[in-house]
């Protein structure tokens, strides 16, 4: 057969984007939080923000609530109302949003007093916590 040794020579390698992890087993141990932007009242009001935390192990949802903008103070106000229903969790799941995300790396020169000081206010809530 004529060609037969180009199909297999041009045959596609697929390459796994994106490496699947079993959810967590319990409720509580890791929680993914987010705000995320849209036209929610389809063009009948301004664009709002909902900020949302959902559990990895039930995919229970929390923190239906509909922000005018994507802010820290939003943010503390929905895991406030989540720590009140459900206690603390062992771990939260962001984005790299400025307001969850550390500053970048300071130089190894610098002592650790001053790279510990470099967390954002959400990172000093979930340190003082003990969440990761």
């Amino acid at each position: 057969m004529i060609g037969a040794g180009l199909w297999k020579s041009r045959a596609r390698k697929t390459e796994q984007v994106h490496c699947w992890r079993p959810r967590r087993s319990a409720f509580g141990e890791l929680v993914q939080w987010d705000t995320s932007e849209h036209d929610w009242l389809e063009g009948r009001g301004p664009v709002r923000y909902l900020v949302r935390m959902i559990d990895d192990a039930s995919s229970w949802s929390w923190g239906r609530r509909f922000v005018e903008r994507d802010a820290s103070s939003h943010n503390m106000a929905v895991f406030w109302e989540y720590l009140e229903k459900n206690g603390r969790m062992v771990e939260v799941y962001t984005d790299r949003d400025s307001m969850f995300a550390v500053p970048p790396r300071p130089k190894e020169s610098e002592p650790e007093r001053i790279q510990a000081d470099r967390l954002t206010q959400m990172g000093r809530a979930l340190r003082e916590l003990g969440i990761g």
